[in-house]
């Protein structure tokens, strides 16, 4: 029994000491080479800028060195050799920052720079480089605010929410629940990430909205799946969300309405030039104009509240982000059953690096809590929370050769509880507790500018439950002769999971799900991913990606069905396999903007799911075949246009053959001359049928106006599924119900703008 932990210890032993063994060995090269580093920002409002490319040159102009600002505007260059140097960061939309740099052996020179924006850039609007190709990675979609901005939006303001929906490697079950599906996952098997802070689930019942609004973004990392070991603790994606901090130059407020939600922002400085707020509150009015806008009861109230504080220096910068949502309503505004979820969550961020080591170094802590319940149209309520504090090192070390190491540890407690009161089954509660912490170790090696190669390896450590997690991956990119007009991409390895969502699959009308630690003696749910990519520009403005993607999944947890109408928690492990293709269009130049996606997938189980049968094979009720998704957006001067029409095959569902009532007569339970029984339903083959196929028009008209130099006014009026179509949300299997999606929804919102 000892010796099966040997092999595990070994590797939290190289994973522990080999940063610090790899960072004296290197310490003898710093001396001789040196670093360039600092921040990239706007001068006039002190945001990030997110891309800009900073090149080093030597005296007779040859580049020397070059690297794209991060999501939060950090650069570095390493590997110098000692002598004198041109200096130039340059960003679309700015003016580009030169200098003169002479730099001695072994020196760490901080430079941050502030970009003005350049004469002809019209205030307040920013344009920023796409690099497609260069970006792309296997797996990963990097999503700009132009990218949300383009997609009809009831306003005010568009939404992250809006624009994952219509991505070929995501499935929902309608357009109401705040549940998203990617590539074979479920929604509890998704990691989301907002400024390092982990949020359960933050979609809003009307599935337009998220705790993301368009305006708060800055910049988007979407794993749909080979995400690097860094990531760990969810085996099917990550969205990785930044927001954006606060101006830090001057004050600004807006205040918009439409029929969906109303919203007020505002954000200025605490100090000018280094430290900022930024204070953005939504709330739902559609339970007030539904009958109105939508001829119908609309039972469904939201909000969402986001505050972030954030400081910058020369040589780092802090974050500190509070989060609120809320929901409530009823699936079927027929059905007295109603739901409830909630979000709140408060962390900190701090990037910091220093003039006498090139480390950078980024400490995140905090706590988030989520809840959920449900009660059934008999009174009857299930409820579910889980509590999480946390606290995040990661450090990154410039190599040899222009390589990067990357080390982090990371320490989790994790509250879960949850209640079940149903007939027939009582009620039953759990209260647990899971200490566990985390740790791994990546590199991102490169060969000339044609190979780049980044090995990871993460261990995971369930205190609580005992034993380890070992989880290599690999990510590959190839450009052929270095070329930046064609890439290909790969990546891979294996993903474990030690908490799992309990569900009832049969109820396609509920958002309910208790979170709790794995039911399988303590097995973690498993995957393994493979992907492989092509990224082409076809012409100046025209790019296609493909991507071909499998999973193999194990032990993922599945209700055992009985003929009893009951919410379920006897589970039973299902392995199954994912696979699937995603094939991209985009085309892009000045005003106009036109997307092609189309995805292909099929997702099966195999597990027993009738209790005291053999073991069945089966598609999820997510196993979504086909998706099709056609984009397009004009930005004149005068007025911004955008429509998107979206087209998918239908869902599985389990369909009946027969009821009946099932009378307990023994010990005299129930008497046949005074009882009617339990009711029962017969099922056919499980997720046998199919619902009907889904399409869906959306347009969107926006034009902004200038109503004095400090007053602006956006007003946007358009339409959702513009031609009426009766999609089915889903067909409630005990009454034979069908509960169609939201119908025509025209609407028109405005927005004023303070600065």
């Amino acid at each position: 029994m000892h010796h099966r932990h040997t092999l595990p210890s070994l590797v939290l032993a190289l994973i522990v000491l080999l940063p610090t063994g790899l960072s004296s060995a290197l310490a003898q090269e710093a001396d001789q080479n040196a670093v360039v580093q600092g921040f990239v920002r706007s001068a006039s409002d002190g945001r990030a800028l997110q891309g800009a490319n900073v090149v080093v040159r030597d005296t007779t102009g040859t580049i020397q060195s070059a690297a794209a600002a991060d999501a939060d505007g950090f650069y570095q260059i390493a590997q110098l050799d000692p002598g004198r140097y041109y200096f130039q960061a340059s960003f679309v939309g700015y003016q580009s920052y030169r200098d003169t740099l002479r730099l001695t052996s072994g020196e760490r020179r901080t430079l941050t720079v502030a970009l003005e924006s350049a004469p002809r850039q019209l205030e307040g609007v920013v344009v920023e480089g796409r690099q497609p190709v260069e970006e792309a990675e296997a797996g990963l979609r990097k999503i700009e605010s132009a990218d949300i901005e383009s997609i009809p939006t009831p306003g005010p303001g568009s939404d992250l929410s809006s624009y994952l929906r219509g991505l070929p490697s995501v499935t929902t079950t309608g357009d109401r629940g705040g549940r998203l599906y990617v590539r074979g996952g479920t929604p509890s098997q998704n990691l989301v990430l907002v400024d390092g802070i982990p949020i359960y689930k933050p979609f809003h019942i009307i599935g337009f909205y998220s705790a993301f609004p368009g305006d708060l973004v800055s910049s988007t990392d979407f794993y749909a799946g080979g995400f690097g070991a860094e990531y760990t603790g969810r085996i099917s994606s990550v969205l990785d969300v930044q927001l954006r901090p606060g101006n830090t130059g001057d004050y600004e407020a807006a205040v918009g309405a439409g029929p969906f939600l109303g919203s007020v922002q505002f954000e200025g400085p605490l100090q000018q030039g280094s430290s900022s707020i930024l204070v953005n509150a939504r709330h739902s009015l559609i339970e007030q104009s539904g009958p109105t806008v939508l001829g119908q009861e609309a039972p469904y109230k939201f909000y969402d509240l986001t505050t972030k504080i954030h400081t910058q220096a020369e040589s780092s910068q802090c974050s500190f982000v509070g989060m609120r949502t809320y929901d409530r309503g009823r699936i079927d505004p027929d059905r007295a059953s109603s739901f409830r979820w909630n979000n709140t969550a408060l962390g900190g961020q701090c990037l910091i690096f220093g003039g006498s080591s090139a480390q950078v170094l980024d400490v995140s802590f905090g706590t988030t809590r989520f809840g959920n319940a449900v009660v059934s149209s008999d009174g009857t309520e299930r409820t579910a929370s889980t509590w999480r504090i946390y606290t995040n090192f990661d450090l990154t070390q410039p190599a040899l050769w222009g390589n990067t190491l990357r080390w982090s540890i990371k320490a989790r407690a994790d509250k879960y509880e949850f209640g079940l009161e149903e007939p027939f089954l009582g009620v039953q509660a759990e209260n647990r507790f899971l200490l566990s912490t985390s740790t791994h170790l990546g590199a991102e090696l490169t060969w000339g500018n044609q190979i780049t190669v980044n090995p990871s390896i993460g261990v995971q450590f369930p205190i609580s439950l005992g034993g380890t997690s070992i989880e290599p991956r690999l990510h590959l990119s190839y450009r052929p002769g270095g070329s930046d007009r064609m890439k290909l991409t790969a990546a891979g390895g294996l993903y474990r999971q030690y908490i799992v969502g309990i569900t009832d699959e049969r109820d396609a009308g509920s958002t309910f799900q208790a979170l709790v630690p794995t039911p399988f003696q303590d097995r973690p749910l498993q995957a393994t991913h493979a992907l492989l990519g092509w990224n082409q520009q076809l012409w100046r403005d025209l790019y296609v990606s493909v991507e071909g993607w499998y999973k193999d999944l194990k032990d993922l947890p599945v209700p055992q069905w009985s003929t009893l109408v009951q919410f379920n928690t006897d589970l039973t492990p299902a392995d199954g396999t994912a696979y699937g293709a995603d094939l991209s269009l985009q085309y892009d130049r000045g005003p106009v903007r036109l997307g092609f996606s189309y995805g292909y997938s099929e997702v099966t189980y195999e597990a027993t799911v009738w209790r005291g049968g053999a073991p069945v094979e089966f598609p999820p009720p997510h196993d979504l075949r086909h998706k099709l998704g056609l984009t397009a957006s004009v930005d004149a001067n005068w007025l911004t246009a955008s429509a998107r029409w979206q087209y998918s095959s239908g869902l599985p569902f389990t369909s009946v053959y027969g009821y009946d009532t099932m009378l307990e007569v023994r010990g005299l339970r129930d008497k046949p001359s005074e009882d009617i029984g339990t009711p029962r339903a017969f099922f056919e083959q499980a997720y046998g049928a199919r619902l009907p196929a889904y399409h869906r028009l959306d347009i969107s008209f926006k034009r902004t106006f200038d109503l004095s130099s400090s007053v602006g006014l956006t007003t946007e009026a358009g339409a959702i599924n513009a031609y009426d179509r009766a999609n089915v949300f889903y067909i409630d299997i005990f009454t034979l119900d069908r509960v169609d999606q939201l119908p025509l929804i025209p609407y028109l919102s405005l927005k004023i703008n303070l600065r």
